[in-house]
């Protein structure tokens, strides 16, 4: 089984994981975390996200990026804030990378820890146990 992947419509499998294992830029924002399907902890969904953010923002700044710059980085997350279409069709998890070339989103059925870095390459160590041996996308449940 493949997972849709929301930006590109494609799908998520080896590929699109050697693609971000690739990706190396100055900045590169790795961001996890859980998300829920419905519920109290649904609503409180974006306002983890905008926490993480605030953490990035921080991240970025810390080395030096203006603030301009930061925020424009970061806006496609941003908008994610009050898309409420987005907040209601979740899955268990949610990854999201930026660069100051774009962002790759995926709702994705792992619960991530949350959780944000600022390196130079994508951190996706938290994907890997989406894959089997022949690397395509496996589920649990």
């Amino acid at each position: 089984m493949y997972f849709q992947l929301e930006e590109q419509n494609g799908y998520f499998d080896k590929s699109e994981l050697e693609q971000l294992m690739r990706k190396e830029q100055q900045w590169c924002v790795s961001i996890y975390m859980p998300t829920h399907r419905t519920g109290v902890d649904a609503q409180q969904d974006p306002i983890r996200l905008k926490n993480l953010l605030g953490k990035a923002e921080k991240e970025l700044s810390d080395r030096g990026i203006g603030r301009r710059d930061v925020q424009k980085m970061l806006d496609p997350v941003s908008k994610l804030l009050q898309d409420s279409d987005f907040w209601q069709h979740q899955s268990d998890g949610l990854a999201i990378f930026l660069t100051s070339n774009g962002i790759r989103r995926y709702r994705l059925p792992l619960n991530f820890e949350e959780f944000v870095t600022v390196m130079d390459r994508f951190h996706i160590k938290p994907l890997l146990p989406l894959f089997t041996g022949d690397g395509q996308f496996t589920s649990w449940r």
